[in-house]
């Protein structure tokens, strides 16, 4: 996986950079057979009705025909970098889920039934 991490000094420390990390190796481990790039941006803001927040930005190409942008703001870093993330994680899924091929009917799906005697 190759991943870059930006954003503001203030708002990029060790102990953010870390998470962020540890979140893009459970990321990729999801996806184990896709090569993933991935750009991180965290900054904090000042926003009048909400008060200090810290956003986050996740854009990931997880293959050739789909990519993910996900953006959060919350009070702490933590909170919008797992909230980023876990949906992006959802966001792929739903995707995958609505290109799958259709199934066989149901009914050639079913269990046999069992004969009485």
């Amino acid at each position: 996986m190759r991943m870059k991490i930006g954003g503001d000094t203030l708002a990029l420390d060790v102990n953010i950079r870390r998470q962020i990390e540890t979140e893009a190796e459970k990321f990729a481990a999801r996806f184990p057979t896709e090569q993933l790039d991935a750009q991180i941006t965290i900054q904090e803001e000042f926003d009048p009705l909400h008060g200090h927040r810290v956003r986050c930005e996740l854009s990931a190409r997880v293959s050739p025909g789909c990519q993910v942008v996900v953006r959060d703001a919350r009070k702490t870093a933590g909170e919008a970098i797992l909230e980023v993330f876990t949906t992006a994680r959802r966001n792929i899924r739903r995707s995958r889920r609505q290109n799958l091929p259709a199934t066989a009917s149901p009914a050639t799906c079913a269990a046999p039934q069992l004969a009485h005697y």
